[in-house]
């Protein structure tokens, strides 16, 4: 499906005929795709969405630049559309970095939050890593005969799913490098630490030990910084969490969301 809001359409697809409403927001690179082997757990329980962010999967492309706040005015734009008032968000990497920004900007309409790889802040060097991959992006694309970048998985998930790593990477090129290297400087200019204790739904934070790309430190601050937050560390899981263990991962979020509900 496809919505048009005032200057960008966004794909969607929903699932689930009962229950709260989900959303599921993608990183960078990514599109609702992303999270197709949990959608069928979580409409049991639930009206579950996915949606791709302006730049990606089949969502319109505008020229950036990009930023975080954007993506979150998109999401309460489109719920409008749909008329949900109110959600539970479920973000992984840039997409946890959207559902923040959309539980600050509009705390009414957050349920719950559930946090997959993420963080609250860039560095000052990290900031500068982000700016030069879209440079080299925008600059020369993908390099599609390059091998596939593991770095996004556990050294020892990548060396034997190498079939998951390479799928991703497909998907990750199949991108439009301007799109892109836009989302990219938006996921690299954040930094609102100091805001998460304004955050007052229920949060849960999961962590691989093995990312190599978000650090796990960058977690414990957000659990540290929400009041309401859990944390979960998971040992010799790296980035894409919900690829590497998705049963864990889908299993995680029913249980913490029927925690939610019961509570209240």
């Amino acid at each position: 499906m496809e919505t048009r809001l005032d200057d960008v359409t966004l794909r969607w697809e929903r699932a689930g005929e009962r229950g709260s409403f989900v959303v599921l927001t993608h990183g960078l690179g990514g599109s609702l795709d992303y999270w197709a082997p949990h959608v069928d757990a979580l409409a049991k329980h639930h009206r579950v969405l996915r949606w791709d962010l302006r730049g990606a999967g089949g969502s319109s492309r505008p020229a950036g630049p990009y930023d975080v706040g954007l993506f979150a005015r998109d999401l309460a734009a489109l719920l409008d559309r749909l008329g949900e008032p109110r959600a539970h968000l479920v973000g992984h990497s840039g997409g946890g970095v959207v559902s923040q920004r959309f539980a600050l900007d509009f705390p009414e309409r957050t349920a719950s939050l559930v946090l997959a790889s993420t963080s609250s802040e860039v560095s000052a060097r990290a900031r500068a890593g982000w700016h030069r991959l879209a440079d080299a992006i925008e600059r020369s694309g993908f390099g599609d005969g390059r091998a596939p970048d593991a770095r996004g998985f556990a050294p020892a998930f990548a060396a034997a799913h190498p079939d998951v790593v390479a799928g991703l990477t497909r998907a990750t090129r199949a991108n439009d490098p301007a799109a892109y290297a836009a989302t990219a400087r938006a996921f690299g200019g954040y930094g609102w630490t100091a805001d998460l204790p304004r955050i007052a739904a229920p949060t849960l934070v999961l962590q691989g030990l093995d990312d190599q790309l978000t650090p796990p430190g960058g977690s414990v601050i957000l659990a540290r910084g929400i009041p309401r937050a859990r944390l979960v560390m998971l040992p010799g899981v790296g980035h894409n969490l919900p690829l590497e263990v998705p049963a864990l991962f889908t299993a995680a979020v029913v249980a913490f969301l029927a925690g939610v509900e019961l509570a209240g």
